[in-house]
């Protein structure tokens, strides 16, 4: 048994260092997500929408990792001092932060990405590269940000910006390279790299170069792999985090129940300073 305490023991220390190394590791990750948002994401800024799924997502795992860091401090500490004190105030704030989490997953899980489609679809009727607006020229500078760097078109396809866009729609004109457009159905980003620019924006086809591909579709898969990244390593923290409050309880009820362990010694917490004859018996 006493064997068995100290491999427990063990565990404890081990565990809430890696906790605070795969803490900082998320930590790092959710800085980086958040500050490398999707230019797609910078669109939305411009409208009253916003993406909480990916937002709010990330800040829940920054909070997770500093908490996670501030409490391994307790947990490493608690193990090594054999401190019922420190083990009892880490059990209360892994479970605190446990139940955040779980409160936290059920509000994120009932917000939905699907939600932006409409505020994105109602952005490309601003699009206007003519436009001397301010607001209007940094969505047309947006849109064409995206679609060229996402290599796509439109928010669910192509066919969008005819549909959003009068200015799209197969009947108007636009000026390119100092001529005249007829029947433009999508701007010049969707084209980016068709062989027959004008063809393409007349045309919009995967034949004629144009992109195929919905820009919403590629939003949807780089937040997934932004979240599976980050995710990831939190979960394997939040799975330690459970056994580690698991072994505190049963260290503070059981294991440190005694001023000695299973074989007889002294815990830390209880060694005798020099000079100190305070637990000798008479």
């Amino acid at each position: 048994m006493g064997c068995c305490d100290n491999i427990v023991k063990s565990f404890l220390f081990v565990t809430n260092l890696l906790i605070f190394l795969l803490s900082c590791a998320v930590l790092g990750f959710g800085i980086w997500v958040l500050v490398d948002k999707p230019s797609i994401v910078n669109l939305l800024d411009q409208t009253d929408a916003n993406i909480p799924i990916y937002n709010s997502a990330i800040i829940l795992f920054l909070i997770v990792a500093s908490a996670a860091i501030f409490i391994s401090f307790f947990g490493c500490c608690g193990a090594y001092k054999e401190s019922k004190c420190m083990l009892g105030t880490y059990f209360m704030l892994v479970l605190s932060l446990l139940i955040v989490i779980t409160v936290g997953t059920i509000i994120g899980l009932s917000q939905g990405i699907d939600a932006v489609v409409e505020p994105l679809k109602d952005t490309l009727s601003l699009y206007d590269e003519a436009s001397s607006r301010t607001d209007v020229k940094e969505i047309t500078a947006l849109w064409d940000s995206v679609q060229i760097d996402f290599k796509c078109c439109g928010v669910d396809s192509a066919r969008d910006w005819s549909q959003y866009n009068s200015r799209y729609n197969g009947e108007g004109w636009l000026e390119n390279e100092g001529a005249i457009l007829m029947g433009v159905k999508v701007p010049r980003s969707c084209c980016d790299s068709a062989k027959e620019e004008q063809k393409c924006m007349t045309s919009p086809s995967m034949n004629n170069g144009a992109y195929a591909v919905g820009c919403f579709t590629l939003l949807a898969d780089d937040i997934s792999e932004h979240i599976t990244v980050v995710g990831g390593l939190a979960i394997a923290v939040l799975i330690i985090m459970t056994l580690d409050l698991i072994i505190a309880f049963y260290m503070c009820t059981c294991y440190l129940g005694n001023d000695t362990d299973l074989l007889g010694r002294p815990h830390k917490a209880n060694y005798n300073r020099p000079g100190d004859n305070s637990n000798l018996r008479a």
